[in-house]
């Protein structure tokens, strides 16, 4: 599971169910999580080319970027461990391909919201307050994308 807040991320050991739906939507889900992940650094590496050197922001966004793209990495590790899993699973065998996969409705909800914050985040002026607001609901988000993610998971 992820957890945290200002980009800190940790991951909670867990396996694939035998379910081939939760398989198929545990997939899809790390892999969508990935990619938002990935915006997230991109997002906050954008908020900081917009901050002068000696402005007092921009240290702590420059280690916002740092962590945030940390958190890539643990969740990249964390997708591999699950597509390992899934390959040797006999119930991963007739999955589509994660393209393919169609979201569960919880989760498409909230990273329906989560790209429209991600657009917004776009448009807003660089370390303004907006920018900062904006940043704090994308953190929430991917913290409420994981919780409910987490149903698609098995603890050992």
């Amino acid at each position: 599971m992820l957890t945290g807040s200002h980009g800190r991320v940790a991951v909670e050991e867990a396996t694939l169910s035998d379910d081939p739906i939760a398989i198929r939507d545990a997939l899809r889900g790390a892999s969508d999580g990935l990619l938002i992940a990935i915006r997230e650094v991109d997002a906050r590496e954008r908020m900081k080319r917009g901050v002068r050197p000696d402005d007092p922001a921009f240290a702590p966004l420059a280690r916002e970027v740092r962590v945030a793209a940390e958190a890539v990495l643990v969740l990249a590790r964390q997708e591999e461990a699950n597509a390992e899993e899934a390959s040797t699973m006999a119930a991963g065998a007739d999955l589509p391909t994660i393209n393919a996969s169609v979201l569960p409705t919880d989760l498409a909800s909230i990273l329906a919201e989560w790209r429209a914050v991600e657009r917004r985040l776009e448009a807003a002026e660089p370390a303004s307050p907006e920018a900062q607001g904006l940043m704090d609901e994308f953190e929430r988000l991917r913290d409420q994308y994981a919780e409910a993610l987490e149903p698609y998971r098995q603890k050992p």
